[in-house]
């Protein structure tokens, strides 16, 4: 017979209310099936092959948290850890966001589980693998920022910290704060008793632990560089421009925040849309959630609320440039990691809708009854298919990048067989890869019907120079010395060289073994 359940353990488990154990079911279920193939293979790209056994590049990105992660889950790229890892992370954060969103119906509850956890940024962050439990752990960590800081008093102060924390895991999911607490203050405008007053002050508060969370973020990553020596990135997303703002770029930039987010019908959306009838489904949300959105502030306008309307007017406005703030961050590519506070359209209209079917009860005409239950369903519907049409493109994507690790494993068994055939060769004999972008027909770049997926893991980025050292000894057993190919690429003989795989495309030349893939 089982004993009593300890006090503490019981507190827990008393507060946490049944929507939050729906959110946490519905992350479980949908992202075991999402992702349940990543996290059962080993399906390297370049960057994962790269970074076997750490977290990559830290501290010269301003990723200086992720040598604690490290520390902490062993550092090494295991698919079923690091999997699992992000899930409970996924679930804890989930269960904060239907807090926050105000979600009650169980079903809802469910669907918002399974959208954040098979949205594309997920995808793409089980790719590079090495570091996905350390950026699903900065996602909850921003949740529980704005969690805290709806709360308010002195857990405004725990909320900076967990800020600072998150970005210094990755900088790309400070959107997910700024949307949130633009999505709370939003609902709180269109409550039938709204408090405008408080809600503008709580929006100071909420600025002010923004302000201080980036802040102190730039403030102890610029103390972290000088301290420990190490010089930021000049090659990667702007690092090195931490704080500063391009006021000629930012014009653009907006526009690019907005398009993100406006026009997901006819753009992939770095990765959220990749496909039509994902395109289809994210639009059919965003309307949904707008036309539900403005329905309520012109219910307050009626009420003669105005400035709690217009104030309502302003944030939904300003919804896009909050959930897209890393395309304001920085003027290089935005990833499709950094795209993920865009979940927040999907969720957007479920919260949307469960805020309008709460006036269900006082609604008297049939006609009004059964329009609520048809926009209920309609609703769910719209949330179920976009989050099974995200969880059948997980697995496709997994499915790619198996075939391309596969016909990667093949490719460069024969290069390395041709290698080792030549005359007089010998294993200690060091080796060039003479590459630049022009490669053989048998090689990922010229693979059909894979392109689409470029962008969530990395599909035509498998044979990366910086990655193709660590690959021929970490799955073929080929340990050599690679030398840089920028000291031999000019040489004449080399430039007489035919490319791979031609007659002579492997030469030894003055002791050393030259690959030539490319002209360039």
């Amino acid at each position: 017979m089982e004993g009593p359940m300890p006090g503490w353990l019981a507190g827990i488990r008393a507060r946490i209310s049944r929507q939050q154990r729906w959110a946490f079911a519905g992350v479980w279920a949908a992202g075991l099936f999402a992702h349940g193939y990543m996290l059962a293979n080993k399906l390297p790209n370049h960057d994962d092959i790269a970074c076997f056994w750490s977290k990559g590049g830290s501290i010269e990105l301003g990723r200086w948290g992720l040598g604690l992660v490290e520390w902490l889950d062993g550092g090494f790229s295991s698919p079923w850890l690091l999997g699992l890892l992000s899930l409970l992370f996924i679930s804890l954060a989930a269960m904060l966001l239907v807090e926050l969103l105000r979600l009650q119906s169980p079903l809802f509850c469910f669907l918002a589980g399974s959208i954040v956890v098979c949205f594309p940024s997920v995808i793409s962050a089980f790719a590079y693998m090495f570091t996905s439990d350390a950026y699903m752990l900065a996602f909850f960590l921003t949740v529980l920022a704005v969690s805290l800081s709806v709360r308010g008093g002195w857990r405004r102060l725990a909320a900076v910290a967990c800020l600072v924390l998150s970005l210094g895991l990755y900088q790309g999911f400070l959107g997910w704060a700024i949307a949130l607490m633009m999505y709370t203050l939003l609902a709180r405008c269109l409550e039938e008793d709204a408090d405008l007053r408080r809600i503008f002050t709580d929006g100071l508060w909420d600025v002010g632990v923004l302000a201080a969370g980036v802040a102190g973020y730039i403030g102890l990553t610029r103390l972290i560089w000088a301290v420990t020596g190490v010089a930021p990135s000049t090659q990667y997303q702007g690092v090195d421009q931490l704080g500063r703002l391009d006021l000629q770029a930012l014009p653009g930039q907006f526009r690019e925040a907005y398009s993100l987010v406006l026009n997901t019908f006819r753009s992939p959306s770095a990765g959220a849309c990749t496909m039509f009838r994902l395109r289809v489904l994210l639009t059919a949300c965003l309307w949904f959630a707008v036309l539900l959105a403005a329905a309520r502030i012109a219910c307050q306008f009626r009420r003669g609320r105005r400035p709690e309307a217009l104030l309502a007017l302003v944030l939904l406005l300003g919804m896009p440039a909050g959930i897209n703030v890393a395309c304001l961050m920085n003027s290089a590519y935005v990833h499709t990691l950094m795209i993920y506070p865009m979940c927040m359209i999907p969720l957007g209209a479920l919260a949307q809708c469960e805020a309008w079917n709460a006036r269900l009860p006082r609604c008297k005409r049939p006609a009004g009854r059964r329009l609520h239950t048809l926009g209920r369903w309609a609703c769910a519907g719209l949330a179920a298919l976009l989050a099974s049409q995200y969880a059948l493109q997980a697995n496709e994507a997994y499915l790619c990048l198996q075939i391309n690790h596969t016909r990667r494993v093949s490719y460069w068994t024969s290069v390395v067989t041709r290698i080792k055939s030549l005359p007089g060769y010998d294993q200690w004999m060091p080796v060039v890869l003479i590459t630049k972008n022009a490669w053989d027909r048998s090689t990922p770049s010229v693979w059909d019907n894979m392109d689409h997926f470029n962008d969530l893991v990395g599909i035509r980025m498998p044979m990366n120079v910086y990655s193709d050292a660590a690959f021929l000894n970490e799955y073929l057993g080929f340990v050599t010395e690679f030398l840089d190919p920028a000291d031999y690429k000019d040489l004449e003989e080399v430039q007489n060289m035919p490319t791979y795989p031609l007659d002579g495309s492997v030469r030894l030349i003055d002791g050393v073994i030259v690959v030539k893939f490319s002209d360039g």
